[in-house]
């Protein structure tokens, strides 16, 4: 969020305000000391919001400003329409998901939810021992890496460079243990389903192996290859559905404040324990709301 000027009437610095909104710019007036500041959101718009706001200074009274806070307010309405329909939709696809039917609204949530429990198992990663079949699926194994020069800034990738490039992946599928596991698919159904029922099973499997082989890359150079789960996933559909409901209503796509408060609050309460990837977390994070946004930065700007 940008300032773009001030203005001495609050009367004015509304008008203006509503005007941009009015364009299709979010903007709002707030009091500063004496005066009153023009706060513009989109910062892809910014350029634009100036250009309105120096046109305003020169000529305040110009037709175009008649009546664009009743315009203003009218389309505020609608866009709290549509986050409470979006809202409702989902409590409703919540309901109809419990009877059983994620597997056909959400194939790939399914399939992730799955795959996370199945290989879980069978690796036995929740005894917390390591296990050979561990071994296969960690970004490197801990012989592999041991053997590697300490010195190679790529030493996390000794096995991968051997051909092995599931590796980039399979850590995802394994968690340390049952509570590791439940909290994490519980995120993947939550944000995933919502993701997968509005803009389709492709779209969240570019999200997916974007977000795995990202945040798993990132945690791996920087922590070394042990580490296991499905979280810096989970984190990226977080900002994904967040930018969705903050910038695009349309999408339908809800999390309530409530919930994002609570979830950006875990993150950096897990900055001070130990065992935790947070490297993971804060690359998945990127890779969601870079994903969501990057879209909506490149429609066309055009005024209404």
């Amino acid at each position: 969020m940008r300032q773009i000027g001030t203005l001495e009437k609050q009367s004015s610095a509304d008008r203006l305000a509503a005007y941009l909104v009015t364009q299709g710019i979010s903007a709002h007036a707030e009091a500063d000391g004496a005066e009153w500041a023009i706060w513009v959101r989109d910062e892809n718009r910014l350029e634009e919001a100036r250009d309105a706001f120096r046109d305003f200074k020169h000529n305040p009274d110009d037709s175009r400003y008649k009546d664009v806070e009743r315009t203003a307010s009218q389309l505020q309405r609608e866009e709290a329409a549509q986050r409470e329909a979006a809202r409702k939709h989902l409590v409703e696809m919540r309901g109809k998901w419990g009877k059983g039917g994620v597997a056909k609204r959400a194939p790939l949530v399914f399939v992730l939810v799955g795959a996370c429990v199945m290989v879980s198992l069978w690796t036995k990663s929740m005894n917390g021992r390591a296990t050979p079949e561990q071994q296969k699926l960690l970004f490197a194994s801990a012989d592999s890496y041991a053997k590697a020069n300490p010195d190679d800034p790529a030493r996390a990738f000794v096995d991968i460079r051997k051909g092995e490039v599931w590796r980039l992946i399979t850590p995802i599928f394994m968690h340390g243990g049952i509570w590791h596991l439940v909290m994490n698919i519980y995120w993947v159904y939550y944000l995933g389903s919502q993701i997968e029922h509005f803009e389709g099973t492709w779209k969240l499997g570019l999200l997916v192996i974007t977000a795995a082989v990202l945040s798993n890359t990132v945690q791996a150079i920087s922590q070394g290859p042990n580490f296991l789960g499905i979280s810096g996933v989970g984190v990226a559909f977080f900002g994904y559905v967040w930018i969705k409901t903050k910038y695009d209503p349309s999408s339908r796509m809800f999390i309530s404040n409530v919930t994002i408060v609570i979830f950006i609050a875990y993150l950096f309460y897990c900055l001070f324990q130990e065992g935790i990837a947070n490297e993971a977390h804060f690359a998945g994070l990127g890779v969601g709301v870079i994903m969501a946004y990057l879209p909506l930065l490149l429609r066309p700007t055009g005024k209404n």
